[in-house]
């Protein structure tokens, strides 16, 4: 997206991102209270078609509520915001949808119709929005109408893939009972959304749609590192709930939370060591416009490290029904953030204070939600403080390493080879990380896990080029 707008014009298509941010939540918690309600629905079809069918036609009025209410917004705000927000309007109404289908498959574990379906969302998103935004004159314009269709043309393959009928059913007794189960994590939502957007509200209220630009630059690559955590946080929440409703020990449930948990730091620390050095460079050399947001892309950059590891706790802490701690540590959050941001704007850090308020944030949401759940899971401090230390030690062993070679490297002339020095400091940084990375994995978990992972790739590639 940098590449096709200017700061000014990220600054106005990351706000709209915000605001679709929130359509997952006018849906009033009902999708949260369908994927539960259904696992522990199952094998009694009659309720889980009510459940579907009710759930299906009221999404459908709160979709129709919810993207006139957009529309409406869009006369009180200023003239540079007017006209997308209009077309958001509609796009909001196909999200709510999609989140609906979303939720669907997954409480029927339909996990490889979903996966298609996100692949093609993500691959029909970057085709037609880079190539609408640069056939339309305002690029924002184009950009937001390629974004609708692609959630448009995979909301007709869900469906027709599902083979769903939704048959005009209206159960109140259906609709409360998802609506109290759904309840907490709408709040859940609801906060965490404020917690991660506040930063751009205060930079949207207080600094230019330039400055906004600047930082969502940031934001946008630490949400691309989330993806993948994120993915396997909502795979695996199904299956935490279906284990855990069991006996109802969240002890049952530590075999999905710890491997995958260890599996998803480690790899997130060497994608993250690798960017942190690499994007810098190619900034400079292919987004000059976006040199003035480099520090703050790489203080987001680690603080999505922590944003990541608190997907899988998180959905661990909700499978077993303590969603009550989240509430309490996205309060904490919240102020925390709130208070941060509000002194540095006032005091003119700008939005590089902004990201400070930001990584703060992260940290108590990756750090707090692994404490809680290790603390449910054992009965031992000992082994709590041991994962807490692998969480802890490659970051900050990242951390020290990079600003020890910045630091080295910035007494060296300016006209040093950006090239060869990029090499080599990803060299001594890659090197310290995957050293401490070993030091907490010498138990063998997690490379087991990666060799048994190349062992199946390798199979499927055998498997593809032979001939029988």
């Amino acid at each position: 997206m940098p590449i096709i707008f200017n700061p000014s014009q990220l600054g106005i298509w990351n706000f709209m991102n915000l605001i679709l941010s929130y359509s997952s939540h006018a849906q009033l918690g009902l999708m949260h209270g369908l994927n539960k309600a259904i696992p522990l629905s199952k094998g009694d079809e009659l309720e889980e078609t009510k459940i579907r069918n009710s759930i299906f036609w009221l999404n459908l009025a709160l979709s129709t509520v919810a993207s006139f209410s957009v529309f409406l917004f869009s006369f009180f705000i200023e003239n540079s915001y007017k006209f997308p927000l209009r077309i958001l309007s509609i796009i909001f109404f196909l999200q709510m949808l999609y989140y609906y289908y979303y939720s669907l498959l997954r409480a029927k574990a339909k996990f490889i119709l979903i996966s298609n379906g996100i692949l093609f969302t993500s691959t029909l998103t970057t085709f037609l929005v880079l190539a609408l935004s640069y056939l339309f004159l305002d690029p924002i314009m184009g950009a937001l109408i390629g974004l609708g269709l692609s959630i448009f043309i995979v909301l007709i393959y869900w469906h027709v893939k599902s083979n769903y009928v939704f048959k005009f059913n209206f159960n109140l007794k259906t609709i409360k009972k998802c609506f109290i189960m759904g309840l907490p994590i709408l709040a859940i939502g609801l906060l965490d959304s404020f917690a991660v957007s506040i930063d751009r509200m205060f930079i949207a209220i207080n600094l230019s749609e330039t400055q906004l630009g600047y930082y969502a630059l940031g934001i946008m690559m630490s949400g691309i590192l989330s993806i993948i955590p994120g993915s396997v946080a909502s795979v695996l929440y199904t299956s935490m709930l279906e284990r855990y409703s069991l006996n109802e020990d969240p002890k049952d449930v530590r075999n999905l939370l710890l491997g995958p948990m260890r599996v998803l730091w480690t790899l997130m620390i060497i994608i993250i060591a690798i960017i942190l050095i690499i994007l810098p460079l190619l900034i400079q050399l292919y987004l000059p416009k976006y040199i003035e947001s480099i520090s703050t892309v790489q203080i987001l950059i680690i603080g999505s490290f922590f944003m990541s590891a608190s997907y899988l706790p998180g959905q661990f802490l909700i499978a077993v029904n303590k969603q009550k701690l989240i509430i309490l540590i996205q309060l904490i959050i919240c102020i925390i953030v709130s208070i941060v941001d509000y002194f540095c704007i006032h005091y003119g850090y700008g939005f590089l204070g902004v990201a400070i308020g930001t990584i703060t944030g992260y940290s108590i949401y990756g750090i707090g939600y692994t404490s809680i759940a290790l603390n449910l899971i054992f009965d031992d401090k000992k082994e709590i403080l041991k994962y807490l230390f692998w969480l802890i030690l490659p970051l900050l062993t990242l951390f020290l390493t990079f600003m020890f070679v910045n630091c080295l490297f910035n007494f060296l002339p300016n006209e040093k080879p950006q090239l060869l020095f990029s090499i080599i400091k990803l060299i001594i940084v890659l090197f310290a990380t995957l050293l401490s990375v070993w030091i907490v994995n010498k138990d063998g978990v997690v490379f087991h896990f990666f060799k048994n992972e190349y062992k199946k790739v390798q199979t499927k590639l055998y498997q593809s080029f032979s001939f029988k």
